[in-house]
């Protein structure tokens, strides 16, 4: 009789240790799926990140060329080649302007004068400038003829137009000043922007991870509790297999051997 106790707990305990295997396979299967999931909210957060930092980077780098270009401090319609040499697209505009002088005689001081340049009597001196300097005419005697460069400007035309010059880059560099504050001012902007975007895409990646991750914590756990409980079942188990054997062993015939 005890030995069918015996054996009716073994294929019970058989069968309990086969549920809770069962139960382990389940609760991996479920586990595998969840990290997955996170795996992927994780991932489409990061790109989602990693987009925003871009765009701003993006954002920076247009605005800046906008201010510069709006200038004449940037590459649009730039005059000025860095291989090359020569004056900016800012310098040279802000040279036409000055020299123009709406029309009107040109003051160069002690109550001197001079009229004012066309377009194309700055466009032509600009021309000689950048490939004679303006340098002074020399005679067969190699004496000044008080005319400067390939068109023979005089020297009022030529102090005028250096002058212009003078100014115009003096004038560049606070531009160039003006143009970087605002550059900064903008990129504070949008360093503040970013961090509140970036601030809200974590809440809702928090948010979309919660339920995953409480699962997650749900199946540990389980898989916990059955972690003992089958190594509780297996060891009863055995101990279970160990007491029929030697009951087998007791209840054998001897055959007039013992």
């Amino acid at each position: 009789m005890a030995f069918l106790l015996l054996l009716h707990e073994k294929m019970r305990l058989q069968r309990k240790v086969n549920k809770l295997t069962l139960r382990q396979l389940q609760l991996s299967s479920r586990k595998e799926r969840i990290t997955n999931n996170i795996s992927k909210v994780q991932k489409m957060y990061a790109s989602k990140q990693t987009q925003l930092e871009k765009s701003a980077q993006l954002w920076q780098s247009q605005m800046k060329n906008s201010i510069y270009n709006s200038m004449g401090l940037g590459m649009q319609n730039q005059m000025f080649n860095p291989m090359g040499g020569g004056i900016t697209s800012f310098v040279a505009n802000m040279m036409g302007s000055m020299l123009h002088n709406g029309g009107k005689d040109i003051p160069l001081g002690d109550n001197k004068t001079i009229s004012s340049f066309s377009q194309q009597q700055y466009q032509e001196m600009m021309t000689d400038y950048m490939t004679t300097g303006l340098k002074e005419s020399l005679n067969d005697e190699q004496q000044g003829t008080g005319k400067y460069g390939n068109n023979g400007y005089s020297k009022d035309q030529v102090t005028a137009f250096m002058k212009a010059m003078q100014m115009a880059q003096a004038q560049q560099q606070q531009a160039q000043f003006y143009a970087q504050q605002m550059s900064s001012q903008y990129e504070s902007n949008i360093s503040v922007w970013l961090e509140a975007a970036q601030a809200q895409l974590e809440e809702e990646q928090n948010a979309a991870l919660l339920p995953l991750e409480a699962e997650e914590t749900e199946i540990e756990a389980d898989n916990t509790t059955c972690e003992a409980q089958l190594a509780d079942a297996k060891a009863r188990l055995e101990s279970i297999k160990q007491a029929c054997s030697e009951g087998i062993k007791e209840s054998a015939p001897t055959f007039g051997l013992g």
